[in-house]
């Protein structure tokens, strides 16, 4: 058997197993400014430092969140795409090593006696084969090296898709409870004033006997409180739906929530600044920008895929076996076969449909660099968005609760005039109505302060940046 195919063979893939066609992958130039927009006198260019939700300093949310951790359904189907694409990533790096088969065939043959060319005593014959074929493709120009690099790539997407449903589930679990706090709260209120106005149509309801009061003043008083019974059952609704979406998240019972929450703690008091760092080092962190980045990455890898198809394919093929009547015979006594050499295939005629598939990889790669563009835009919105819904909400927070602080002191003056008989009950319900608006504004103020904190945490990704999915992986 001559030796030089083979040798040609390797001299070729030697030669040519460096090169790789297709575009090389130049990340896409970002320019940010050295500090962002909308940090203003609440925000510090300090680090973001890890475990955001610790500054709350409410060990109800660190349970939640670290249950949350352990249980979401979103975080496990996330965990669960991740795992897919490494198992496909691992699928890919055996296209690069050689495939051998084995196989062991067994045939019995039979002439039918009416061949005139075979004597009639020719009987059956036995036919037992065993051996190995091999083939090995030489990627000469990436074939099957731009997949490879594609998955990989794919593989650091989906762990940075990972990263950011564990932002996005820390933060949705943080806000929930600040809702079932504050609807705590509100209820609080509520019931407090429902009491006080229980007394008052009582006494209004005792004057009115006496000749003191109008009835008119008995049906206001009662209609201020009915209202104030409606607004209770809205927030008992209110309640209900905040515990019933923690349980969601933390995917448990709703009656394990209502163990783990402590509803007499309040809401949490916010840390006075807060650490947002530059433009340059948050987005480093946001693992959306980067799930967007890699899997732009991985559509130039699928170019070179397809622009690889214009190339002839290299494929080293070896066999070796033996033949025998019986299955003692294999081996020494058999008759051997083997096989080696070269195989080359082009498909020169297919240029066309070659074009068309490069053409339609480049498409989906100017696609994918506008989704990253478009993902940077919008994760830059989301964040001084953020930053300015926390200002205006500590604002308004400390605007209402010197509103309700006013509110309450003219109540408290109509009332005590009221009970002196020289107000009538409309002034009072003027008065208290306002009062317990300013009260229940404040309350959603608070929430709001809370909420808008943890939707500034979710924008900074500060603790989240360095999370190794095999850590999440082994809590789960």
């Amino acid at each position: 058997m001559p030796k030089h195919p083979l040798a040609l063979a390797l001299a070729m893939a030697a030669t040519l197993g460096a090169c790789t066609v297709g575009p090389e992958y130049v990340r896409p130039e970002i320019e940010l400014s050295a500090r962002f927009d909308q940090a203003g006198s609440h925000a510090a260019t300090e680090a973001v430092q890890p475990a955001l939700w610790r500054a709350f300093g409410d060990p109800s949310l660190d349970v939640l969140i670290t249950r949350a951790l352990e249980a979401n359904t979103q975080l496990a189907q996330a965990l669960a795409r991740l795992d897919e694409t490494r198992a496909l990533a691992g699928l890919s790096t055996y296209s690069l090593f050689p495939t051998i088969d084995t196989g062991l065939s067994a045939e019995r043959s039979r002439p039918s006696g009416r061949d005139p060319f075979l004597p009639p005593e020719q009987g059956r014959t036995d036919t037992y084969r065993a051996g190995f074929d091999a083939s090995w493709e030489i990627d000469l120009f990436g074939s099957l090296r731009n997949p490879k690099r594609a998955i990989d790539r794919r593989v650091q997407a989906d762990a940075a898709a990972l990263q950011n449903v564990h932002i996005s589930v820390v933060a949705e679990v943080a806000q929930s409870l600040f809702e079932l706090r504050g609807a705590h709260a509100r209820l609080r209120l509520l019931e407090e004033n429902l009491d006080g106005w229980q007394r008052t149509l009582d006494l209004v309801t005792a004057l009115e006997r006496h000749g003191r009061r109008s009835a008119q003043d008995v049906a206001a008083v009662q209609a201020q409180r009915s209202a104030l019974a409606a607004q209770h059952a809205q927030q008992e609704a209110a309640l209900v739906r905040a515990e019933q979406r923690l349980a969601v998240l933390t995917a448990q019972p709703v009656a394990e929530v209502r163990a783990q929450v402590d509803v007499e703690a309040g809401l949490p008091k916010l840390p006075p600044l807060v650490a947002v760092g530059t433009p340059e080092e948050w987005l480093k962190r946001r693992p959306d920008v980067r799930e967007a980045e890699r899997r732009l990455a991985a559509a130039y890898a699928d170019i070179g895929t397809e622009v690889a198809n214009y190339y002839p394919k290299l494929t080293l093929l070896g066999g070796f076996g033996w033949t025998a009547q019986s299955v003692g015979e294999l081996g020494e006594d058999a008759s051997e076969r083997w096989s080696w050499g070269p195989s080359i295939s082009w498909s020169i005629l297919d240029f066309g449909r070659t074009r068309q598939r490069v053409q339609a990889a480049e498409a989906r790669a100017e696609g994918a660099e506008a989704l990253f563009r478009e993902t940077l835009l919008r994760a830059l919105e989301e964040t001084e968005n953020a930053m300015a819904g926390y200002r205006s909400a500590n604002r308004a927070a400390f605007d209402l609760e010197a509103a309700a602080e006013a509110a309450r002191e003219a109540a408290r003056l109509v009332r005590l005039r009221f009970e002196a008989g020289s107000e009538d009950a409309l002034a009072l319900l003027d008065a208290e109505r306002t009062r317990i608006d300013f009260e229940l504004q404040a309350v959603d103020s608070e929430v709001q302060r809370a909420t808008a904190l943890a939707a500034l945490y979710k924008a900074l990704a500060g603790d989240f940046a360095g999370l190794d999915p095999e850590a999440l992986a082994a809590r789960r």
